[in-house]
């Protein structure tokens, strides 16, 4: 099992300006606000200490105005380690904050690093 949290984490903390979690925004929080969380980390190959891991994390870009300028670096650096976005969608929240989640896939050797479809 890969852990890529600690990666998506650093890349995310990347963006200017830009508040990342793990959990989701409390009322005081100082926006614009990600969060994020591992959907699934699962081996693909299904044998002992498989060398791959097929992992989907979830991304939510919060914002009081627009979340589109946001999420499009987000979907840039997520990209560039060679995960890919499986979904994206405008999500209505009560707190009246605007709301963009995506998901995100890829398949990480452990041996290289490299992530794959």
């Amino acid at each position: 099992m890969i852990d890529i949290k600690p990666v998506v984490n650093a890349l995310l903390s990347s963006i200017p300006g830009v508040t990342v979690s793990d959990a989701f925004p409390t009322k005081d929080a100082k926006l614009p606000y990600i969060s994020f969380y591992e959907l699934v980390n699962q081996d693909p190959l299904t044998i002992a200490s498989s060398p791959l891991s097929d992992i989907s994390v979830q991304i939510d870009v919060w914002h009081n105005r627009s979340t589109g300028a946001i999420a499009a670096q987000v979907d840039s650096l997520l990209n560039s380690i060679g995960m890919r976005r499986k979904m994206a969608n405008d999500i209505p929240d009560p707190s009246g904050l605007k709301r963009k989640t995506m998901r995100y896939r890829g398949v990480v050797d452990k041996r290289t690093g490299r992530i794959s479809q």
